[in-house]
């Protein structure tokens, strides 16, 4: 890895990695402004002004920023998290000054004109309208909501319609005041680019930018685990989220956590998929993920399924659970695992897109770039005791919640639920 990172002088960081076999280039202004920060007054205003920064410049409209973008056959395009925001440019090599440009126009200039702030509202009440009528997603919303409850991560990135029409330009022009700052912002490049052409450039456009004072995270989250049914008339599946604690994203245990939740519903060979789809046949779609942040995690595992099925699959899950308590990983499992994982890691870093965007996450969390090396030998040392220490810590009833989103009243989930 090429890496270098530097500081400017009013705060802003700039991190880039050189890839010379590569024709493209991408470039990120990350900030620290998602949805995390908001209050219960502002929820769904992180998401509302990066929408709203594609609306118009002070040298540019929103067709010219389009057709900017379109005129050197590049990509642009940008995204909310629960604790940062991103915006990025991906360019051939020679257009490297010609993105850094328009990047820095967008993130820097925006007019948050009021006739586009009534348009952009209506295209976030579509969004949020999108979620409601996929219950795969608004599940995952409701189940976070409820384990988290009371806290901005649990809280939709979108907000709600009642608080994003709430949301007045004044809040935007403050929140935006607020949190755009050179110590809450972070530039990553990858490509094929030159260190000292980046950091020139980041000098050239951002220079100017008000240090500011870095975003203060608040509280961790208090998970509330228990049992929560909605019902939803009209579908014709049943719709689970079976989870509990995970170590959160700043903690080495991440790496045991990223292969417990593999083993358990990570891919086709993961045993939540053998043993309840492949054997049974009673699910479609069942996974695992980890929903991790600085000072919290969540492992949730989702299924859908035929109502009369809900809880035979809620308690063949449950044994998977004790199954990684009581019982050592066998060796052959663990050694797949990791080398699916690795695998995994190396396959999605081969893009500068890729690379620009592990750089500016790395950098937020940790301040600094781990090596692919070390991240790769992290996972090697995992121990099978380590799963299962891990597993006895967060597989307790006294954690575990569950979710359950469908057509029928749920109760026939109660008295599986109990044995949580």
């Amino acid at each position: 890895m090429d890496v270098q990172i530097r500081q400017m002088r009013n705060g802003l960081v700039v991190v880039s990695e050189v890839m010379p076999h590569l024709r493209s280039v991408s470039i990120g202004v990350w900030v620290r402004s998602g949805s995390r920060f908001e209050d219960e007054t502002t929820t769904g205003i992180s998401h509302f002004i990066e929408h709203l920064l594609f609306k118009g410049t002070t040298s540019r409209s929103a067709a010219q920023i389009a057709e900017a973008i379109d005129s050197v056959g590049g990509q642009l395009n940008a995204f909310t998290e629960k604790e940062y925001v991103g915006f990025y440019a991906k360019a051939l090599d020679e257009h490297l000054p010609f993105a850094f440009e328009l990047l820095s126009d967008i993130v820097l200039n925006p007019t948050f004109p009021t006739v586009e702030m009534i348009r952009e509202r209506n295209v976030i009440f579509e969004e949020i309208n999108m979620v409601e009528d996929s219950p795969q997603e608004l599940i995952q919303d409701i189940y976070m909501e409820n384990f988290w409850k009371g806290h901005p991560l649990g809280r939709p990135i979108s907000g709600t319609k009642e608080s994003v029409a709430r949301i007045a330009r004044k809040d935007v022009m403050r929140y935006f005041r607020d949190h755009y700052t050179a110590n809450n912002t972070i530039i990553s490049a990858a490509g094929n680019l030159r260190h000292r052409q980046v950091y020139e450039l980041a000098k050239r456009y951002f220079s100017n930018l008000e240090s500011g004072v870095q975003v203060d995270p608040g509280i961790p989250p208090v998970a509330s685990p228990g049992r929560v049914v909605r019902r939803k008339p009209n579908l014709e599946q049943t719709h689970i989220c079976l989870g509990t604690v995970s170590p959160p994203l700043a903690s080495e245990e991440r790496f045991c956590a990223h292969l417990l939740a593999n083993i358990l519903g990570g891919g086709m060979s993961s045993r939540l998929f053998q043993n309840i789809r492949e054997k049974r046949g009673l699910v479609y779609s069942i996974f695992s993920g980890l929903n991790l942040y600085r000072d919290a995690g969540a492992l949730v595992v989702y299924a859908g399924m035929a109502p009369e099925n809900a809880s035979a699959v809620v308690e063949l899950t449950l044994k998977e659970f004790r199954k990684l308590r009581d019982k050592l990983v066998p060796a052959e499992e663990l050694k797949r695992v990791k080398e699916n994982i690795k695998g995994s890691i190396m396959l999605s870093l081969e893009s500068s897109s890729s690379r620009m965007t592990h750089l500016a996450q790395q950098q937020i969390y940790f301040g600094r770039c781990y090596p692919l090396e070390e991240i790769l030998g992290k996972v090697d040392r995992v121990r099978a005791r380590d799963i299962r220490h891990l597993a006895n810590r967060i597989f307790d009833s006294s954690s575990l919640t569950l979710t359950s989103l469908g057509s029928k009243n749920g109760r026939d989930l109660e008295s599986v639920a109990m044995s949580l």
